[in-house]
């Protein structure tokens, strides 16, 4: 990530490579060093600006991700940091992209995605399945949940969930740490969106039922590990081509709190026949 840096910044010799005689002088930055708290702002500017000159445009929604059309055809790049995937409808053109790639930075190539941030890609002629079968396991094996019982649903139809000052409080830390777990696990797994946005209303002060549902959804995770989201190529069962489609549902004014009457409000995002959010 060595990125121009546009301010003066000095650093100390590092130890083994201080200069005899120059014991109290420093060092002047040319550019970035790993770990500097400029490196990413520095880097991110200088890929940036190889993206404006390949003539791509950056996503108003989100920053990381760029796209360019190419001779009809879409080219499709995500950046994470100093790690970067990219795609197309046509591999002529993200050849073209790589060896562009290799010109201007030191890039090596790990061909196809296979992990990334956690996900498990695997990919094939079917199409492609996105999975977080280690990181469920790992969520599993921190809250000893491992060798717990499975249950076939994440929650028990018609449960209501309400705040109660007279509860019996459980560890407000390891409950939060449980939600936000979890809330990473919904990226491959839409099931646990619901429970897991219902469960997170009462972190603030999170009580024995709360903890309870908490860990009926980490037995619920303990049958379903292997499960994930499957990308079928081409077309869709009735044959026809890939197409974006949205359901939404809601439930009005469902909390039992009168304080509140708070709302539930739910939308699936679907290509061809599976969810993408």
């Amino acid at each position: 990530m060595h990125g121009e840096i546009q301010e003066n910044i000095y650093v100390h010799q590092p130890a083994g490579f201080i200069k005899e005689g120059k014991e109290n002088q420093v060092y002047k930055l040319k550019k970035a060093l790993y770990g500097l708290k400029q490196a990413r702002r520095a880097w991110y500017s200088k890929i940036e600006a190889y993206f404006s000159r390949a003539q791509f445009t950056r996503c108003t929604s989100e920053h990381t991700l760029f796209t360019k059309q190419v001779r009809g055809n879409i080219l499709v790049v995500s950046l994470y940091v100093d790690d970067l995937i990219f795609t197309g409808s046509c591999k002529a053109i993200c050849e073209e992209f790589k060896h562009s790639m290799q010109l201007e930075f030191d890039m090596t190539d790990l061909g196809k995605m296979r992990h990334f941030l956690g996900i498990e890609v695997i990919q094939n002629e079917a199409g492609i399945f996105i999975c977080q079968r280690r990181y469920a396991r790992e969520i599993l094996v921190r809250f000893d949940m491992m060798h717990s019982n499975s249950v076939t649903n994440p929650m028990v139809p018609g449960t209501v969930l309400s705040k109660d000052n007279e509860g019996i409080s459980v560890d407000a830390t390891k409950f939060k740490q449980a939600i936000g777990s979890l809330m990473y696990l919904t990226v491959t797994r839409p099931d646990l969106m619901f429970c897991v946005s219902l469960i997170s209303r009462y972190m603030a002060n999170p009580k024995a039922f709360h903890w309870a549902a908490t860990k009926r959804l980490l037995r619920y995770l303990q049958g379903t590990i292997e499960y994930g989201l499957f990308y079928k190529k081409g077309q869709n069962k009735k044959g026809q081509k890939m197409s974006l489609s949205t359901y939404s549902d809601s439930n009005y004014a469902g909390d039992p709190d009168p304080d509140d009457r708070r709302s539930t409000t739910g939308s699936v995002f679907m290509i061809g026949t599976t969810a993408i959010s």
